[in-house]
């Protein structure tokens, strides 16, 4: 996980504006495939790892089952977030390196 609370916060946080924008986007057009799957996990309730993996599956699903539905913006949109949920999945690196004196 993140080494920092805040940072993590950030990543949920642009997470969720993209889920807004794509939201609104998907109202406007009326697209309700993509909109039902958005839907079905969006709001987050909360960022933990379960709610977060879920997102991140269900909007997969969303690209595999129906890209024909989806413009190039939002299909890149998806591709972010799906970017953004394995950065906060992926365990953090720190690499230690003696100095010598």
């Amino acid at each position: 996980m993140m080494g920092y609370l805040s940072e993590r916060e950030n990543v949920v946080s642009q997470i969720d504006a993209i889920c807004l924008r794509l939201f609104d986007a998907w109202c406007e057009t009326r697209s309700l495939t993509a909109l039902a799957y958005l839907m079905h996990c969006w709001p987050l309730r909360d960022s933990s790892p379960s709610a977060l993996r879920r997102l991140g599956e269900t909007l997969r699903d969303l690209r595999r089952n129906h890209a024909n539905r989806i413009d190039d913006c939002d299909f890149r949109a998806l591709c972010e977030v799906a970017d953004l949920i394995d950065e906060l999945a992926a365990p953090r690196r720190v690499t230690l390196t003696a100095r010598a004196e």
